[in-house]
């Protein structure tokens, strides 16, 4: 049984609720779907009061349990109509767990704008006026100056959000993002620029010794994999860069290639000559994070993902612009993944125009400020690819693609097309087997279709807990089902951890359903339907000839739709 705190902006009321069904969705993003398909109706406009914007931790957030200091934030996504649920770092959902709460539940519009601040003793409402206007960096460091909430946590929006972009941030510490989907915007639209957190109550455990011995064998396993105690460790995310080029399925000048000529320049190795400083979340072994200091200019969570959609799919190689661009970002509260993709969109207009810009990133930086403030061009794209330039768009459901060309990988497709909230590569990371480790062909379709569905089901299961996906390089299902029996007391073997992800997944579709989307959107985009023209990739294209197993494997029918008895099954 959870504690939920539901926050009413219009009146300025508070109030608490108890969650009954933790064993049923976990917590998490299971918690959230849960509570986002029983009380947003259908057909609700993501930008209006009636919209819901939840933040929720998991059981093991804040935990001695590795890398557990993670929170995730829900709503109904503006940039998609899909439901949607985006991930962050740092401490902020150890501090939700602190303050004695499972979720927050945001709901209506307040009249004014404002900051809330949450704590044991209960919810402020505090005018936003001063930080109003004011970029993410400044905002955090402003509202840590009142006394006794110098040690707080911030999660806030920057313009992009107060300005309604699609694909705005919220943003924690500076530079952790709940990133996709437009979430910020959310927050914009319901003028709530800031919620801080601070708590010093005691996160329970119903088996203490059992689950600190057991997670301490988490943290040696996760030690010694050469992934996550090593690769991750030195250089971070971007270690993946040279290996997906090599491989031609680096996305390149918005998907016209798979094989970027500047990789080398803006690859893993070469940051890491510019790196001065490591860093990690709340309980983290792994320390991805880094610094990295160029000249006059410095940038946190310099990502994979970044580097592609900012990088070589506008057609930039110098790692200074992709500094400032992410700083930017960052400051302005956008998704460096949509941001980027919308960029490139709009580059592929201009060329096939007459009006050549890859690579200018001069021109590039003057897009992503003019995004944030909704000015000149910058307002169209402001909605998103596929709105303001749906010819050029590479989209899934509304959300732009990550970085690895789904051509190029039979797997990676049918994930990107099957995911609830649109293009995704984290909801099943068929992209490490496919292509980081090549533990299975990339060109076979055979066993794609149950893979995805494991990994959906686990990753839906591991996003309710809430982990970093990092974990499940050294850990799997029955270890994520000890920590949650000895953290919760209940019950849990591998078996019903998986089935109580396959529940939030097939919640989540039928919230998606219910809105209506259908068979027709589980497609990936025309431009992929084209071959890749050159590289180790050369010829392969875009296909779903799986989709029809991966459907009867889910059981659901031939139009995607899960059968009753599926859903009695799973207790739906």
């Amino acid at each position: 049984m959870y504690r939920v705190l539901w926050i009413n902006l219009a009146e300025e009321e508070f109030w608490e609720e108890e969650f009954e069904e933790a064993e049923k969705f976990i917590g998490g993003k299971g918690l959230a779907a849960r509570l986002l398909y029983s009380y947003l109706p259908r057909g609700v406009d993501p930008l209006s009061p009636a919209n819901l914007l939840i933040l929720a931790a998991g059981p093991l957030t804040g935990t001695p349990s590795p890398a557990s200091g993670r929170a995730c934030a829900s709503s109904k996504s503006p940039l998609t109509g899909t439901i949607f649920e985006s991930h962050c770092g740092g401490r902020i959902g150890y501090q939700l767990r602190r303050a004695g709460y499972m979720a927050v539940v945001i709901a209506d519009r307040a009249a004014d704008k404002l900051v809330l601040r949450i704590s044991p003793g209960g919810v402020e409402f505090e005018s936003a006026a001063r930080v109003w206007g004011m970029g993410t960096r400044e905002t955090e460091r402003r509202l840590r100056q009142r006394q006794g909430w110098e040690r707080a946590s911030v999660a806030c929006i920057g313009v992009a959000g107060e300005r309604l972009v699609r694909f705005a941030s919220i943003i924690h510490e500076g530079h952790r993002a709940f990133g996709r989907g437009g979430l910020g915007a959310v927050m914009g639209s319901k003028n709530l620029k800031a919620i801080v957190i601070r708590g010093n109550r005691r996160i329970p455990l119903a088996e203490p010794h059992r689950f600190k011995k057991f997670a301490r064998e988490c943290y040696s396993r996760l030690a010694k994999h050469p992934t996550t105690g090593k690769t991750l460790r030195i250089y971070g995310t971007p270690n993946v860069l040279a290996k997906v080029n090599y491989l031609g399925v680096l996305p390149t000048r918005n998907f016209s290639a798979g094989v970027f000529e500047g990789a080398e320049r803006i690859s893993g190795e070469a940051i890491a000559e510019h790196v001065v400083s490591s860093y990690g979340c709340y309980a983290c072994p792994i320390r991805c994070g880094k610094v990295v200091s160029i000249g006059e200019v410095s940038t946190c969570s310099l990502e994979y993902e970044t580097l592609y959609a900012l990088g070589s799919n506008v057609g930039v190689a110098e790692l200074e612009w992709l500094v400032r661009f992410n700083e930017v970002c960052n400051d302005l509260g956008m998704d460096t993944i949509s941001a980027g993709a919308t960029v490139a969109a709009y580059l592929e207009k201009l060329a096939a125009a007459g009006c050549e810009a890859w690579g200018d990133g001069r021109r590039i930086l003057s897009l992503l400020r003019d995004i944030a403030h909704r000015s000149g061009d910058g307002n169209e794209l402001a909605e998103g690819s596929a709105r303001a330039v749906p010819e050029h768009s590479v989209s899934i459901k509304g959300l732009e693609l990550p970085g690895y060309d789904p051509r190029g990988a039979r797997g990676v497709a049918l994930a990107y097309a099957t995911s609830n909230r649109g293009a995704c590569h984290l909801r099943a990371p068929v992209y490490i087997e496919e292509l980081l480790t090549q533990s299975v062909d990339r060109r076979k379709r055979e066993g794609k279709a149950e893979l995805v569905k494991h990994l959906q089901d686990l990753h839906a299961a591991v996003d309710s807990l809430i982990l970093c996906k990092f974990t499940a390089r050294a850990l799997g299902a029955e270890d994520y089902a000890r920590l949650l029996s000895h953290a919760t007391g209940l019950e849990f073997t591998a078996g019903e951890l998986l089935r109580a992800g396959e529940r939030i997944f097939n919640l989540e579709r039928l919230f998606n359903l219910r809105e209506g989307f259908s068979r027709k959107d589980d497609a990936l985009p025309r431009k992929l339907l084209q071959p890749i023209p050159a590289g180790p990739s050369e010829g392969m294209r875009g296909e779903l000839q799986i989709l029809e197993e991966y459907y009867s494997l889910r059981g659901w029918s031939s139009d995607g739709v899960p059968a009753q008895e599926k859903l009695r099954q799973l207790g739906l």
